[in-house]
């Protein structure tokens, strides 16, 4: 058989998948072959449709970087120098808290090489705009790009993915998580979304990184430079806002941001099957919302498609979204933000096998997508 050489676009330096030929339908004891359905199967399948400057870098795109920061330094001067009336200053600190996620949703881009190709330029965007989460570029680029997008739902090499009852049972930490998340029949799972992200960040980069072996191979050293920069960026600015507003500036702000965050991580990937083999029109989900938000926030619910193509631009990932349905309208799967995340609360969150979510309390059983109705 003819060696069969296939671009990768995937973007996916880490990803350690095998590109197989499809077997023709002649071959003895093949006679309906079934590709490997894994990242590189759809990357095939797609790359041939979309145009060549989808691949291409947007480096234009990083001017969102100063665009939301502008936007933030004009609402805190805003806040601290004019008498506004709180219901401004309200509205101040939630728009702060949104553009504080688009500076996270452009750190996720540039990370994954969409715009700079020079590694120390991306490093740099990211170590300022992702300080008001305090999340390491180096770090970041461990966990997401290498453990999360390299084995997406994959029990205990994603770290975003939620455990079985087996590992629950073993794990004290889950035990006392399980009745914060959504799903968990309780009033502080309604909280969950507005402090976790940056919780989650922080236990990782001052703990969790050196006790377990899942963070071995990171940079520490960098890692604990970039976090200690961070810390001391954050500090600043917690001092400057002083006693002056910190409800509307620091309280607000940092709830918005996390709740921005943690509504479309969780509703990309937490009511989704478990699985081995790397597919993320299985594992993953696009969230669909308003195209005000969509700008603001890069596109980012286009989550089936990023993990397809997590080097391509999000200013494309809407228009290869609507490929993907036309290619693949059995198994696609995209919803409204706002249904999925009401699907996440009438589920738990931990895995009795695969394809089925359990209440680890009660014991009630639900189905994961795609038959979760």
């Amino acid at each position: 058989m003819d060696q069969i050489i296939v671009k990768n676009t995937s973007g996916l330096d880490t990803e350690s998948y095998e590109i197989l030929p499809e077997l023709p339908l002649d071959t003895p004891g093949f006679a309906t072959p079934e590709p490997v359905k894994n990242l590189a199967y759809y990357n095939r399948k797609l790359t041939p449709l979309l145009p060549a400057h989808f691949f291409e870098r947007t480096p234009a795109r990083t001017l969102y970087a100063p665009f939301f920061l502008a936007l933030n330094v004009v609402l805190i001067f805003a806040v601290l120098s004019l008498d506004m009336h709180w219901s401004l200053n309200l509205l101040a600190g939630i728009l702060i808290g949104q553009f504080n996620a688009g500076l996270a949703f452009i750190s996720h881009e540039t990370s994954h090489g969409q715009h700079l190709s020079k590694k120390s330029a991306q490093d740099l965007l990211v170590l300022f705009a992702f300080s008001p989460f305090m999340v390491s570029p180096t770090y970041w680029r461990f966990w997401h790009n290498r453990l999360h997008h390299g084995n997406t739902q994959y029990i205990l090499k994603d770290p975003d993915a939620f455990p079985n009852m087996t590992v629950y049972r073993q794990s004290k930490f889950m035990q006392r998580l399980i009745s914060w998340t959504p799903g968990s029949r309780t009033m502080r799972s309604y909280f969950y979304f507005f402090f976790w992200f940056s919780l989650q960040a922080f236990l990782n980069q001052t703990y969790m990184r050196f006790n377990n072996k899942m963070w071995e191979e990171m940079n520490h050293k960098r890692v604990t430079w970039e976090f200690a920069f961070q810390v001391l960026l954050v500090t600043s600015y917690v001092v400057f806002i002083g006693s002056s507003a910190p409800l509307y500036l620091i309280v607000i702000p940092f709830l918005i941001q996390n709740y921005t965050i943690m509504s479309y991580i969780s509703t990309n990937h937490n009511i989704s099957p478990l699985t081995k083999v790397n597919d993320p029109l299985v594992n993953s989900l696009t969230v669909t919302t308003h195209p005000i938000l969509d700008f603001f926030h890069l596109n980012f619910g286009y989550h089936v498609e990023h993990h397809i193509f997590p080097r391509m631009s999000g200013a494309y990932t809407k228009k290869v979204h609507y490929e993907a349905k036309k290619m693949f309208p059995e198994t696609y799967q995209s919803m409204p933000k706002w249904k999925a995340l009401r699907l996440l609360y009438k589920t738990s969150r931990i895995y009795k096998n695969p394809t089925t979510l359990i209440n680890p309390k009660t014991l009630e059983a639900y189905e994961t997508l795609p038959n979760l109705k």
